[in-house]
């Protein structure tokens, strides 16, 4: 990515928030409009981006393919439970706070003028599947058709990247100047400012400390790593979807990581799965609901089961804006006993906060895919090095 695309997505913010004092209601719901048809394109391309680049990685893994992909799913289910479960020890802070929330109203809501959507043919998961498993025994049966295919895969994924990243400041225009008209970054800043600050407090900490725990235990890896994802972060933060800030997450991935192929598919896996975000900021407005409405602190054994249920939970989140909340509101309710008004309460505070929320689930994406990356290279390593007695042997 070009070395002024950062500051090319802050300027956007800015304009966006002169646009929604200057210009008409009418042209401002067209904008929304354009945005809103640009995701449903992207999001109906998403199937064919997933499965492009898992089954042209497995095909280049090789016989270490199977291995990879269930390392990496064990380690994202740990990764979704240790967030979670860290996130006990923020909300116990946060319900010590002298808190009283109430529903969240914003004082207007900007409307699209039209709402395109192209219907989803294809679902992630099955192409997700389907990648994996035609990149495994494709090659096994017929290994120069695979090498036909996996070219030809590459080249219209590369494609339609291109085609993505070119219209993503168009798509992002909209919904930034959506949240400007709505009046939710200055609703967050004067009615949940410490609750806001104890979040974005907490995933801050914990995205540094997994990026250094990714990056070898080193800072200064680590630094131009997260540097590298920020205009991802900044397009999840505008859009509140993961899936549409895909190209500049794959653009980041690939200057961080070492196997830049595999660590492309990885993030393509991870996009509505590998929820950071979630995992820390749910428990926090749980622990700050149940203050607000006089309930006791969850015991340890509730708490547990929660963070369980979260974890299995995750792998049926919807690619929608307030996604993860809509999947996690029947277990909230059933092991922490909230009501329908407490319940609305944490939908409402969630859908305000998705855009924060958002953009940290992008960032632990690429905290993830360099955790991945470091462990295949490990294992082609000490497979290298097995081979070498064996070598010398013969």
């Amino acid at each position: 990515m070009h070395k002024k695309i950062p500051l090319a997505l802050v300027a956007l913010v800015f304009l966006a928030f002169v646009c929604s004092r200057i210009l008409p209601l009418s042209l401002l719901r067209v904008f929304l409009a354009i945005s809103v048809t640009l995701k449903s394109l992207i999001i109906f391309a998403l199937p064919v981006l997933i499965f492009g680049m898992l089954f042209s990685t497995f095909h280049k893994l090789g016989e270490n393919a199977s291995k990879i992909f269930a390392i990496a799913v064990i380690l994202l289910c740990c990764s979704n439970f240790l967030a979670t479960y860290v996130s006990h020890f923020i909300g116990e802070i946060v319900y010590a706070m002298d808190l009283s929330l109430v529903k969240i109203s914003v004082a207007g809501e900007l409307l699209p003028a039209f709402d395109l959507q192209l219907p989803k043919i294809v679902p992630n998961v099955f192409a997700m599947g389907l990648g994996i498993t035609c990149g495994i025994f494709i090659p096994r049966i017929n290994p120069q058709y695979a090498q036909r295919l996996s070219s030809i895969v590459d080249r219209v994924v590369s494609r339609i990247l291109r085609d993505i990243s070119m219209i993503v400041p168009f798509f992002l225009f909209g919904f930034l100047v959506k949240m400007w008209c709505d009046g939710i970054v200055i609703l967050l800043m004067r009615q949940y400012a410490s609750i806001v600050a104890t979040m974005v407090g907490a995933i801050a900490v914990y995205l540094f400390l997994f990026y250094f725990f990714a990056c070898g235990m080193s800072a200064r890896r680590a630094c131009p790593a997260i540097k590298n994802m920020f205009p991802a972060a900044v397009c999840a933060f505008g859009s509140m979807s993961s899936a549409s800030a895909l190209p500049y997450t794959i653009a980041a991935v690939g200057k961080n990581t070492k196997n830049k192929s595999l660590a492309k598919s990885i993030v393509s896996i991870t996009t509505n799965i590998h929820l950071l975000g979630d995992c820390i900021f749910i428990p926090i407005l749980v622990y700050a609901i149940l203050k607000s409405y006089g309930f006791p602190r969850p015991s340890q054994l509730a708490y547990l089961i929660f963070a369980l249920q979260f974890v299995v939970a995750k792998f049926s989140v919807a690619a929608v804006p307030a996604g993860g909340i809509i999947v996690m509101l029947p277990i909230i309710e059933r092991v922490f006993g909230f009501d329908g008004a407490m319940s609305s309460l944490i939908f409402s505070l969630y859908v305000v906060m998705d855009p924060i929320c958002t953009a940290a689930n992008v960032m632990g994406n690429g905290a993830f895919a360099q955790l991945i990356d470091r462990v295949a290279s490990a294992l082609a390593k000490n497979k290298h090095s097995e081979m070498k007695p064996n070598l010398r042997r013969n």
